[in-house]
């Protein structure tokens, strides 16, 4: 008889507390209190950059955006999913993984690049050709700068990156799969994960992106991969980006 086919081993065995415990309604008010949040404090922060506008850079202010956004995510869903919980991001799947991975994950980077870029044009192709992605002409304010690159690097490639692997690989997969189960996990988070960026034609390529990284978070048993695979798959597409506009390109619709 064959084993059955373990579940995401970085959850903790049964019997000791999981993420399968917390209730549904604490993760739906997790999302609840981060949208109120940023809805609330997005405004204040907007007026505050634009009155510091001659001290601080447009790409230095979108990073401190995104760092803020991103502490704040990370902070609500440690208090209303894990540590009320009695739960650590390590029970989430933050676990120690192995140089091997880590080197797959950055090997997969162009083949995800190619299979996103496909499903992307297939899009255009299908419903509008004249699609112009609006995240190209928030992260290029200035046009290419060094200083810009940076922190436009920083902003998309590490700290995003971290957060959103934390929150929808860590809490949101393992919370679906110890409740629906594998398939079910890897569908909905990485549909929720294209969805909450905001961009409905991007959701098709963002769900395979999603997906990409769900299937590594599986087969290295944490996090770490996904991680990487997400930081240099942002990096990629910022570098290209920048690149083009270094050599006189410009962003359509701009």
């Amino acid at each position: 008889m064959n084993n059955p086919v373990p579940k995401y081993e970085a959850l903790p065995p049964q019997g000791k507390k999981s993420l399968g415990h917390v209730p549904f309604t604490d993760l739906l008010l997790t999302f609840i209190v981060f949208i109120v949040v940023i809805r609330v404090s997005i405004p204040f922060i907007t007026d505050f950059i634009v009155h510091q506008s001659e001290q601080i850079t447009p790409s230095f202010a979108i990073t401190c955006l995104v760092l803020f956004q991103n502490l704040i995510l990370l902070k609500i869903v440690h208090h209303f999913v894990l540590r009320k919980h009695g739960l650590t991001w390590k029970d989430a799947g933050l676990k120690p993984t192995t140089t091997r991975w880590c080197y797959s994950a950055i090997l997969l980077t162009l083949p995800l690049v190619i299979v996103v870029g496909f499903v992307n044009f297939s899009m255009m192709q299908l419903i509008d050709d004249k699609f112009v992605n609006p995240q190209l002409q928030t992260i290029t304010p200035e046009g290419f700068s060094w200083p810009s690159f940076i922190f436009i690097i920083l902003a998309t490639g590490i700290i995003a990156p971290v957060a959103e692997e934390l929150t929808f690989r860590g809490v949101l997969l393992g919370w679906l799969d110890q409740r629906f189960g594998r398939l079910i996990a890897i569908i909905t988070s990485s549909v929720f994960f294209g969805s909450v960026h905001g961009v409905p034609m991007l959701i098709p390529a963002l769900s395979v992106a999603g997906l990409a990284f769900a299937f590594i978070t599986y087969r290295s048993k944490s996090l770490w991969p996904a991680i990487i695979l997400h930081a240099t798959f942002n990096m990629f597409m910022t570098s290209t980006l920048f690149f083009a506009l270094s050599q006189g390109a410009s962003i359509p619709g701009a």
